[in-house]
């Protein structure tokens, strides 16, 4: 009588602790999609990659700056079942925009080169790239005058008479 009444909490037992396994039980490949999910929530993260490999989440693509990366590290390391994240996320910051001052360099070209009709300059990036001909005793003047609307750089391809 006593093995049929304590049979109930035997298997009671036994059913939690395959219910507890199981619940431990979870795939990589879940938790690297919901470690995706949680990545793709936020646009600043576009260029990052989660990939899970016995529960250690590695990051991998490229963001703009520390902040960014280290906030992608703090969001996966929430993720249920994540046990470490490898963070090989590299920070490249975006390029500068140099419109402003290709626009600023543009509107006083037309001043630095009106007493030097055989010189031409091209800004990009602000780089000023002059092409043509100068008189030797010219050239230190155009130079001053270029160099003063504060250029990244100068590419000077004219030809000295």
């Amino acid at each position: 009588m006593k093995l049929s009444n304590s049979l109930p909490m035997i298997t009671l037992i036994f059913l939690f602790g395959v219910f507890a396994i199981s619940c431990n039980n979870v795939s990589d490949a879940d938790i690297q999609t919901n470690a995706q999910e949680v990545i793709a929530t936020n646009p600043e993260l576009t260029g990052v990659q989660v990939s899970v490999q016995n529960r250690v989440a590695t990051l991998t693509g490229v963001v703009q700056d520390e902040a960014i990366k280290t906030y992608a590290e703090n969001q996966v390391a929430e993720v249920n079942h994540v046990t470490t994240v490898i963070n090989e996320i590299q920070v490249v910051p975006p390029a500068p925009d140099y419109s402003a001052l290709d626009t600023s360099i543009n509107s006083g070209l037309q001043d630095a080169l009106k007493d030097h009709n055989t010189v031409t300059a091209t800004v990009q990036n602000g780089v000023v790239t002059l092409e043509g001909e100068i008189n030797e005793r010219d050239l230190p003047t155009l130079m001053e005058k270029i160099n003063a609307l504060q250029p990244e750089q100068v590419v000077n391809n004219i030809t000295v008479k």
